[in-house]
């Protein structure tokens, strides 16, 4: 299994594989005072895999701070990647919601995409404070 591509948005939706995103791969979350909460970021990524992969695959998706500590709980499930018979190879869209960020520090940050035990994705950014 492969990353196609990964990146931070404001807003996503998938219909029929394709994916439907807004705010597309921002770098940088501005507040105006710490702590703060963010409301809403979406992480989207965009796999690539073949009949070896295939079955149910457990997922995480975590933002921390550059100390470790987490912005909000991590997001687990399954992913699920199935193919027809006639192929060897297929795509799957993950668009995971990450709701109330609760940022303490300001500086770097970063969402770390894990697939079946393995760390697939980084996306990093930065919290700023103006």
């Amino acid at each position: 299994m492969q990353v196609d591509y990964a990146f931070l948005c404001d807003a996503a939706a998938e219909s029929g594989g394709k994916i439907h995103a807004l705010g597309i791969g921002f770098e940088r979350i501005t507040i105006r005072q710490l702590p703060a909460v963010h409301p809403r970021a979406v992480a989207v990524v965009r796999f690539s895999f073949n009949r070896d992969d295939l079955g149910a695959r457990p997922f995480r998706v975590r933002i921390s701070d550059a100390d470790g500590r987490d912005v909000t709980q991590p997001v687990e499930g399954q992913l699920a990647l199935q193919l027809p018979e006639d192929a060897d190879r297929g795509r799957a869209n993950m668009v995971v919601d990450l709701l109330q960020l609760d940022f303490q520090t300001a500086g770097p940050h970063e969402v770390v995409i894990t697939v079946g035990g393995r760390e697939l994705a980084t996306l990093p950014f930065e919290v700023f404070v103006a």
